[in-house]
């Protein structure tokens, strides 16, 4: 993590800010208050040059992290709470939720290029979460119970994905997580979950609209424990 964040993992406002690179609005945007990198932006064309191109998806900030984002705007977690993002990306969500609401993320996917461009939005944000590189299908159930909220964008992208990703659910459920989330822009295998979850677990379906700027739209399933 960048020398600006203090151990706890909040930005440490004492400490000198270091100049990453000079903002280009052709090359960034900024959502509810969070700058977020485009794929033109010098300091992603630099990361790839020297580690390769991202793999699993992780070469944009796909429009499922914003319907997320949005979402948790105006449903957050309370303050310092323990999140985790699975299938982070580039951090979108991991970095709002740091920032906006001062939780405690554990941001994790399975790109290891991902932490690197995580560490650059949480720099540009002034902020910190903890990176891990690993497959979420390979976390138990005692893994997950320090957290609060999971969240969750754009993972159901195949049919072979439903099964492990419901897995993962049920593992959390049996940890006594009180929410989890999911943005997705509606691919069968999302409402294949959707079906599985209704099911078995108390959840709901909710659809979201972003009208301005970033208009784009898609929807979130909730899973709570009540």
């Amino acid at each position: 993590m960048g020398s600006d964040v203090s151990p706890n993992g909040q930005y440490d406002s004492e400490r000198p800010k270091r100049i990453l690179f000079t903002i280009n609005k052709l090359h960034s945007t900024k959502f509810h208050g969070i700058e977020l990198l485009k794929s033109s932006h010098p300091g992603i064309r630099r990361l790839k040059r020297k580690h390769g191109n991202p793999t699993h998806h992780g070469n944009k900030i796909w429009r499922s992290s914003l319907i997320m984002m949005d979402y948790l705007c105006d449903h957050p977690p309370q303050n310092n709470a323990q999140v985790l993002d699975l299938g982070c990306g580039w951090g979108s969500v991991s970095t709002m939720l740091a920032r906006n609401f001062f939780a405690n993320v554990t941001a994790l996917d399975i790109d290891p290029l991902m932490e690197k461009i995580v560490d650059l939005h949480c720099d540009l944000n002034e902020c910190g979460v903890n990176f891990i590189n690993r497959n979420f299908y390979t976390l138990n159930r005692d893994e997950l119970e320090q957290f609060e909220l999971i969240v969750a964008t754009d993972i159901c992208f195949w049919d072979s994905t439903v099964k492990e990703n419901f897995k993962v659910i049920q593992f959390a459920i049996d940890a006594d997580c009180p929410r989890i989330l999911i943005a997705d822009p509606g691919r069968p295998p999302f409402w294949n979950l959707v079906d599985l979850c209704a099911e078995r677990f108390s959840s709901e379906v909710l659809s979201r609209a972003i009208h301005h700027h970033h208009k784009t739209w898609g929807y979130v399933l909730k899973i709570s424990i009540n």
